[in-house]
């Protein structure tokens, strides 16, 4: 039942090769092998904690059964108190003690199992460990504890009808008695276990009862009895130390296996050894390599990043000079007219101041006015254009209303559309809700209506009005004006990019368009430019809905 318990509870660690073989010598009680793979199995890295419990259990065992008493004891201690035969280990380190003669220490085993009941699958019998504390107390000389014990445990063999134990606990209440000199119980005892002796095949058994027959005798001056019982004893005796030799050369046969095995095992281990500093120079080798590369990758990727860092900044330098010229081709050309004109209408004014000619001087002024707005207007272009392209223009998006952006530049535009009898016709519905930047969408529109008046003639209409799908919002200026060409459409419809590079201002598209198509992208828009089907053209902002 006890094998068939190690089996049940190890089954789990069967794929374990050394621990497999391990077991199996176990069960077969072949106590060198036991020990060589368990020994195997301890070297191993990463051994489950039960793996190793059951190992430290076989080792101490095995120890146990060859004598080697220290090394057992060792073993059974190396067993943590989760382990499903941590008690046993108990036990066997009490029965190790005993055999040592430290009969405290076996005591204190024993008594770590005591109140524990018998359980035959176990192998425990709380019988014999009742009978082994007395014994030691015996040993002792603590004849009242002894006393206790070995009466306990001699009734439990009774009960079991358990004969070699009885033999045991007869001989051993027998002694208690003698050694007290309490013949009158000592003997009883001591006959009762000579009787008994005859159903057992121990030799031992045998000839230690036989021995005490023959001092009993002896002391009761029965000399024909009591050598009886020496000579009877004699022949138990010569059949022990018959088997006594055998088992030495057996033990002795035994000595050589394990040497023999041990030097195997000593071989396998520097073999193992070996193996391993191959292994873990390969790794390290590995892992050196591994970092040489992954140091290449990275100075490599770090080169590849370096380059095009340079690369974006050499483009970025280009497209910063391209910029600067593109300006200062609009500052040379845009404000050359204007500022040549504002200086003939000077001239022209102080001719009249000097003739008196008061009605001509209102009409100059005006002129004048004009220029001076048209310049200021350009002037902001120029600085709008200028911080977008260095990211210096103040860009913070969020949800709005259309209606307050568009009121606000309507009314800083009336009175030039009233100057030049334009009709404002407005439509604008005040629930409509879009995300945008307000500052760069009053830009654009100052630019577009600005445009629109400026190219739209005497009389003529603008018309603004919002609108909104499911995506978008729409912010639509339609003029009467003169509006785009064919050939400007189709630049302003390429205008994928909006770049310096792309505006030809030969062909007409300016500075104040372009400021406004790269305000409406960077609003997540975008500008739409037609023209009608009579006259003028229509241009739409499309914003982001909330």
């Amino acid at each position: 039942m006890f094998r068939k318990k190690i089996v049940e509870k190890s089954a789990r660690f069967e794929k374990d090769t050394y621990f497999n073989e391990a077991r199996s010598s176990f069960l077969q009680e072949k106590w060198d092998s036991t020990l060589v793979y368990t020994a195997k199995q301890l070297v191993l890295k990463n051994n489950d904690p039960e793996l190793t419990n059951y190992c430290h259990f076989f080792r101490g065992y095995s120890f146990q059964e060859k004598k080697l008493f220290e090394q057992a004891e060792q073993s059974f201690l190396k067993i943590t108190p989760d382990f499903y035969f941590y008690y046993h280990s108990k036990a066997f380190l009490g029965g190790n003690a005993l055999e040592q003669h430290k009969f405290e220490k076996a005591i204190a085993y024993y008594k770590s199992v005591e109140h524990l009941k018998t359980d035959q699958d176990l192998f425990l019998e709380k019988s014999r460990v009742e009978h082994n504390i007395g014994l030691c107390y015996l040993h002792l000389q603590q004849f009242d504890k002894a006393e206790y014990y070995l009466l306990k445990s001699t009734k439990m063999h009774e009960t079991a009808n358990d004969t070699i134990n009885l033999v045991s606990s007869y001989g051993d209440l027998a002694n208690l008695y003698y050694e007290q000199y309490k013949d009158e119980k000592a003997i009883p005892y001591f006959e009762k276990a000579y009787q008994l002796s005859k159903y057992v095949s121990s030799f031992n058994v045998k000839a230690t009862t036989a021995l005490n027959m023959s001092i009993v005798e002896e002391n009761k001056k029965q000399y024909a009895n009591a050598l009886s019982y020496r000579k009877e004893f004699e022949q138990w005796n010569d059949s022990v130390n018959n088997q006594n030799k055998i088992w030495n050369t057996v033990q002795s046969e035994k000595q050589i296996a394990i040497l023999e095995k041990d030097k195997d095992f000593r071989i396998l281990e520097a073999y193992n050894n070996v193996k391993i500093a191959e292994r873990n120079g390969f790794i390290y080798s590995s892992i050196f390599l591994l970092i040489l590369l992954g140091a290449g990758t990275y100075l490599y990727r770090e080169k590849i990043k370096a380059t095009k860092i340079i690369n974006d900044q050499k483009k970025a330098l280009n497209e910063l000079n391209t910029t600067k010229d593109y300006l200062f081709s609009v500052v040379s050309h845009d404000l050359r007219s204007p500022v040549n004109a504002l200086r003939k209408q000077h001239h022209k004014l102080q001719q009249q101041v000097v003739a008196q000619d008061f009605e001509s001087l209102q009409a100059t002024i005006e002129t004048s006015t004009n220029i001076s707005e048209s310049m200021y207007g350009l002037l902001t272009n120029i600085l709008h254009w200028s911080l977008e392209q260095r990211k210096q223009l103040l860009f913070q998006p969020k949800v709005s209303s259309l209606q307050p952006i568009i009121t606000q530049v309507i009314f800083d535009f009336e009175s030039l559309a009233a100057a030049k009898n334009i009709v404002l016709t407005i439509a604008i519905d005040n629930t409509i809700m879009a995300n945008f930047d307000r500052e760069s969408l009053k830009i654009i529109l100052r630019n577009l209506i600005d445009n629109a008046i400026k190219y739209t003639p005497e009389a003529g209409t603008i018309e603004i009005h919002t609108s909104q799908t499911e995506l978008h919002s729409h912010i639509t200026i339609k003029d009467t004006g003169i509006g785009f060409s064919q050939e400007q459409l189709n630049l302003i419809s390429n205008l994928k990019e909006i770049t310096i590079s792309n505006i030809d201002r030969a062909k007409g598209v300016g500075l104040g368009l372009l400021l406004c198509t790269t305000l409406a992208t960077k609003n997540n828009g975008e500008l739409r430019m037609t023209n009608n089907k009579t006259i003028g053209a229509t241009i739409t902002i499309v914003l982001p809905n909330a």
